[in-house]
C-alpha cells in the first residue's frame, strides 16, 4: 500500500458513506418499510441518530483513534505480529484481517448482550424505537472506541497493517447502511442469508423481546450466528417492535439523552 492508495481509499470512504446516506435517504422516503407518523418525526430522529455519530468522530475517531493511537501515522508501518513469518500475500492478509475481524465483531457484541457494564453501552443502538439507515450510526463514543482498541490491538498482535481496516470500515458502513435501511431489501439480495447478515436477519435482533434479542449478533457473515447456534431465520421483513421498552420515553430520545444513557440506565431495575 501506498500514501496514494491510502488518499484513494479515504476518498472512496467519504465517498460511498455519503452516497449511501443520500441513496437510503431518498429511497426510505419513497417507499418505507416502516413509515413515520410524519415526515418531521422522520426527520428529527435523523438529526438524533447524526448528532450522536458527530459526538463519536470527535470522541472515537479523533480523540482516541488519530490523537491518541496516531492511527493515521501509522497505516503503513511494516506489520510485525504472528502472522509475520508466513509471508502472506496481500490479498490473504486482507481477507485474514477482515474475516478474523468480523469474527471479534461477533464476540463484543454477544458479549455486550452478557455484560452489563458493556450492555448499558450497547443499549445506546438498541434504544432506537424506529430502525433506519441512521441507527447504524447510533452507537455510544464509549463503545465504539473500546471497539477500535480491541482491533488495532489485534492487528498489531496477529502482524497485519492498519490499512487493512480502512478497507474493512468501507465495507462495514456499506453493509450496515444497507442492514438498518427502513426498505425492503429485494428476494434475491435476501436470498443471500446463507452467508451474510442480510437486513431481515439482523432487523430480528431490534427486537426488544427475547429470545430475537438475543439472536443475530453478526456483523458480516452469517457464519459465526450459525457455528455457535445463535442464529434465527426470520419470518418476515421485521419484527413486531423495535428498541427497549424501558428507554422508548421521550428523555432517552433526544442527543443528551442517548449519550448519558450508559450512565442514566444503571438505575433502572431489571433488564433493560
Amino acid at each position: 500500500m501506498t500514501p496514494a492508495g491510502i488518499s484513494f481509499l479515504t476518498s472512496l470512504y467519504l465517498g460511498l458513506f455519503v452516497g449511501g446516506i443520500a441513496f437510503f435517504w431518498l429511497l426510505e422516503g419513497g417507499a418505507p418499510l416502516k413509515a413515520f407518523a410524519a415526515e418531521r418525526d422522520r426527520r428529527r430522529h435523523a438529526l438524533v441518530n447524526l448528532g450522536v455519530l458527530v459526538a463519536v468522530i470527535l470522541f472515537a475517531d479523533l480523540l482516541i483513534g488519530t490523537w491518541l493511537f496516531r492511527i493515521g501515522a501509522h497505516l503503513l508501518d511494516p506489520p510485525d505480529g504472528l502472522l509475520t513469518p508466513l509471508g502472506l500475500p496481500v490479498w490473504a492478509q486482507v481477507t485474514v484481517g477482515i474475516v478474523v475481524m468480523d469474527g471479534v465483531e461477533y464476540a463484543l457484541h454477544r458479549l455486550a448482550h452478557a455484560w452489563r457494564p458493556l450492555w448499558l453501552l450497547h443499549s445506546v443502538h438498541h434504544s432506537d424505537p424506529h430502525v433506519d439507515l441512521t441507527t447504524g450510526a447510533r452507537h455510544h463514543p464509549l463503545e465504539t472506541a473500546i471497539g477500535l482498541a480491541v482491533r488495532v490491538g489485534l492487528y498489531l498482535a496477529l502482524g497485519l497493517p492498519l490499512w487493512i481496516e480502512v478497507i474493512r470500515a468501507i465495507l462495514i458502513n456499506v453493509v450496515s447502511l444497507w442492514q438498518h435501511a427502513n426498505v425492503r431489501a429485494p428476494r434475491w439480495l435476501e436470498a443471500l442469508r446463507p452467508l451474510v447478515v442480510t437486513p431481515a436477519v439482523h432487523r430480528q435482533h431490534h427486537s426488544p423481546d427475547a429470545p430475537l434479542i438475543d439472536r443475530n449478533y453478526g456483523q458480516v457473515l452469517s457464519l459465526w450466528d450459525r457455528l455457535f447456534g445463535s442464529y434465527a431465520e426470520p419470518s418476515g421483513d421485521l419484527p413486531p417492535a423495535y428498541g427497549l421498552r424501558t428507554l422508548d420515553a421521550p428523555q432517552w430520545q433526544t442527543v443528551a439523552g442517548v449519550l448519558l444513557t450508559p450512565f442514566r440506565a444503571r438505575s433502572v431495575p431489571g433488564p433493560l
